[in-house]
């Protein structure tokens, strides 16, 4: 029996949920089904490596299998992979969860067999497209459990879309920060990538007066936000679409999972959020990656502006110098306002919960520091 290749789609807050049918996948067809997990989590277009990885995957695919969700669906890049398969003539198939139904699906995957993945009989049909593909039998497994592992990932992503919801909208006041400090947060892989160049647009784009240094693992993170005040942090760092965990050490760009062969350097989300507090933080910019699961955590302390999608790195060196230009002399509302009309970059404002009054930085004497 000849092995397949199935290349499975998704975005990157659905990252669990792809893990879960790679997973069952795996073992269910003991590898003769091997699963190509495409995301858009690697960084701010993690480089032509990774781009050159997804387009030979895509043309070695036998199945196209895209998670689709109402948000998933919006999404330029997935719509780009599906095309790409619609043209090869690769059967695709629209697994739909979250609340996505067969007949929401938009062209092209309208024109494919949409499956609902939480319905036990959807992921059997699902499975018997691979036998299909394999020409084996549908192997006896617990469709029913499957379904409910779905029902229960989309049970979370709920809850986590509906925090997202509630916190978009700053209200009439604003609270004027003084003479701002700024914290650079990046990894020696995040530059070995080549995107040295966006971390260095970043400290150009910074008013002159506006003091920043920058640190490049955990130890001098964590000291830094515990030895001094710091107003904004830019995060510009590899971050896990998974758990939200902060990376300093190398992670495999394709899926986002710490390399098995480094020392594994890390500051989860709760860790991060105290930290934060203890800096008295007022606005965390995280630049790397679509990095849901991080930002949910880090309003409990502070505004969030985060990535909302895959943006490259001319976008977000656009995005950087628009944006930190006019932070100094506008409410944090307005500049980025400005910087997604200057860029296109798809950055998104997540509001301190409880706190939603808006931001205003002032200038103060600038020094740069690398801790």
């Amino acid at each position: 029996m000849v092995p397949i290749n199935i290349f499975l789609s998704h975005v990157t807050p659905e990252a669990k949920l792809a893990d879960i049918i790679e997973s069952h996948v795996l073992r269910d067809f003991i590898g003769l089904a091997r699963v190509f997990v495409s995301s858009d989590q690697g960084s701010v277009l993690a480089g032509s490596k990774w781009l050159d990885e997804v387009t030979l995957a895509l043309k070695e695919a036998n199945l196209h299998v895209v998670l689709a969700s109402p948000d998933s669906i919006e999404r330029k890049w997935i719509n780009f992979e599906a095309g790409a398969a619609h043209v090869r003539g690769v059967p695709i198939i629209p697994l739909c969860h979250s609340g996505l139904t067969p007949a929401q699906l938009p062209v092209p995957l309208s024109q494919s067999q949409g499956l609902v993945l939480s319905d036990g009989a959807g992921f059997r049909s699902f499975y018997g497209a691979i036998s299909h593909a394999l020409g084996s039998d549908i192997p006896e497994v617990d469709f029913v459990s499957y379904g409910l592992e779905v029902a229960k990932f989309e049970a979370a992503y709920k809850d986590r879309n509906n925090v997202v919801d509630a916190a978009q909208t700053l209200g009439a006041s604003t609270t004027v920060v003084r003479d701002p400090k700024a914290l650079c947060v990046s990894s020696q892989q995040f530059l070995k990538l080549g995107l040295e160049n966006e971390l260095a647009q970043v400290l150009a784009a910074f008013p002159s007066d506006m003091r920043h240094d920058r640190v490049f693992d955990s130890m001098s993170t964590r000291r830094a936000l515990s030895q001094e005040r710091f107003d904004i942090v830019h995060i510009a760092a590899f971050v896990c679409p998974r758990s939200g965990d902060l990376y300093f050490s190398n992670v495999d760009l394709r899926t986002g999972k710490p390399d098995p062969d480094a020392i594994l350097d890390v500051i989860a989300p709760d860790d991060l959020v105290s930290l934060l507090r203890g800096a008295h933080s007022r606005l965390a910019v995280i630049t790397s990656c679509d990095a849901l699961a991080l930002a949910t955590s880090l309003i409990s302390t502070c505004h969030v502006v985060a990535a909302r999608d895959m943006v490259s790195p001319n976008m977000m060196a656009a995005w950087v110098e628009a944006f930190y230009n006019l932070l100094p002399t506008a409410p944090l509302s307005e500049a980025l306002e400005f910087a997604q009309r200057a860029s296109g970059a798809p950055m998104r404002l997540y509001v301190q919960q409880p706190d939603s009054v808006d931001l205003r930085m002032e200038r103060g004497a600038a020094t740069t520091t690398t801790l």
